[in-house]
């Protein structure tokens, strides 16, 4: 199976598909990533899925069902989500150009080497402009699936693997020296809920890792393997909890400002009104706490104090969020979702 270089080769030789070199892609943790290069035609990317998680070497089983799941999502999202963004905009999904399901090999178009991580630095990246491009595109997702389905079950392989930072973060509290039994009981009340929330189609993997930039500066969401039937508001937690690590650690360019803003206020225009409520700020708050909690203690953002200092963040966001303690959420690191301003004076939450 094409898993290596010279066993995608092998697969292309077997299907007859010319070629003049394949690359091996790092950086995702779920499948083995190609680039396909033909120096007639250009590059496309091959996506190929094991029963497992690759990076985890065979050891975390992953149904090869999700790239059925990825497949559908991404023939039949844009066009959904098209309707709510009636005006040219500048977030794409890659096109597909193959799908041998039998064989688990996904051919896509490319869209480009530089993830929204890597550029975030580079000086020529407008990366408040960039936030807010994404904002109004992920409330367009949530606002534009509400009844769709993506397909049976909603992808409860996902559903079961996006439980991970919750089931673990424990075990992280334990190594920095916080409340594990709280963090137990984060798993047990929120971490449970994963399994059936379903109010509308959820990206599943949403952060600056898995948007690629192209050397137009044109946007592409890849990776929609962990794409479920579930909550908006973990999409933008997810997202929100990234960017303000990069914000923090990589240059304060207002990343997490301009993306919260410009999801909120998409929300209002689509809707009419605000219609984020106390439990939608309840889960928001929860799950960016859960990220900051769990995911510095793995991915290297700066120095053990520092990183303790963020995991001691996302155990104050956790509490905070769990009761609903809006008044300091809105005068915190969720301010950009909670507070009122001239701009956009409609309160988020009653």
């Amino acid at each position: 199976m094409p898993t290596t270089v010279n066993g995608l080769k092998a697969y292309l030789a077997s299907k007859g598909m010319r070629y003049s070199r394949v690359e091996q892609l790092t950086g995702g943790m779920g499948n083995y990533v190609f680039r396909v290069i033909d120096d007639k035609e250009g590059s496309s990317i091959y996506k190929h899925a094991e029963p497992y998680i690759a990076s985890s070497n065979g050891t975390i089983p992953f149904s090869v069902a999700r790239m059925d799941f990825e497949a559908t999502a991404m023939t039949n999202l844009p066009d959904v989500i098209a309707k709510f963004l009636p005006e040219a905009r500048n977030v794409h999904v890659p096109t597909i150009m193959n799908y041998d399901q039998t064989a688990k090999v996904l051919v896509m178009t490319d869209a480009g080497k530089t993830t929204l991580k890597e550029a975030y630095t580079d000086p020529a990246t407008d990366v408040p402009e960039i936030g807010r491009q994404l904002g109004e595109w992920l409330a367009a997702l949530h606002v534009a699936t509400q009844t769709i389905e993506i397909g049976e079950g909603g992808n409860p392989t996902a559903r079961s693997i996006y439980r991970w930072s919750y089931s673990n973060l424990a075990h992280v509290a334990n190594q920095y020296g916080l409340n594990a039994d709280f963090c137990e009981y984060i798993n047990n009340t929120y971490g449970l809920s994963l399994g059936h929330d379903n109010e509308c189609v959820c990206h599943g993997d949403f952060w600056p890792g898995n948007i690629m930039l192209d050397e137009e500066k044109n946007l592409t969401v890849i990776d929609w393997e962990m794409c479920r039937r579930g909550r908006g508001e973990l999409d933008v937690a997810q997202f929100a909890a990234e960017a303000y690590l990069l914000d923090r650690f990589r240059g304060g360019k207002g990343l997490m400002d301009s993306f919260c803003k410009a999801y909120r206020r998409s929300l209002a225009k689509v809707w009419g009104d605000i219609t984020i409520d106390r439990h939608w700020a309840r889960r928001f708050g929860v799950h960016i706490g859960v990220h900051l909690a769990f995911w510095p203690a793995s991915v290297e953002w700066a120095g053990w104090e520092e990183t303790k200092a963020v995991i001691e963040l996302g155990h104050e966001l956790m509490r905070r969020g769990d009761a609903e303690d809006l008044d300091w959420l809105s005068k915190n690191v969720l301010g950009t979702l909670f507070n009122r301003d001239k701009q956009d004076p409609q309160s988020l939450c009653p």
